[in-house]
């Protein structure tokens, strides 16, 4: 048997699905890609003005889906390199229908991820 620790599969999330809560998404954000705690505090704090200032829930409800649908793409390493490879592709489209088909999958690339998602 091998020393060395075993690689999780390219399929599998590298973490658990955080609650959609602001704590367990920044916690998951800043455990997939530190570098983007930054601009999740930076709109968690503009969405949340907007919500002060309109009276509203739904600028944090929508900020919530976002990152939540963001962590989704990111935990599974197999799914976050297909997302990049379809916006790839969406840049390189020559024409509609090549852009359409891009789109077409990444529509349901997304679908499929998030379906089990409780959103706000």
């Amino acid at each position: 048997m091998s020393d060395q620790p075993m690689s999780p599969s390219p399929s599998e999330p590298v973490l658990p699905r955080p609650a959609v809560t602001v704590g367990a998404l920044r916690a998951a954000v800043d455990r997939l890609d530190p570098e983007q705690t930054a601009a999740f505090d930076r709109e968690f704090a503009a969405f949340t003005a907007e919500s002060a200032a309109s009276g509203s829930g739904a600028p944090v409800s929508a900020f919530l889906r976002k990152w939540a649908v963001w962590v989704e793409r990111m935990r599974v390493p197999a799914t976050a390199a297909r997302v990049r490879e379809l916006e790839a592709a969406m840049g390189a489209a020559k024409t509609d229908d090549e852009a359409r088909a891009v789109a077409v999958e990444m529509s349901e690339l997304l679908h499929k991820i998030t379906a089990d998602l409780v959103l706000p």
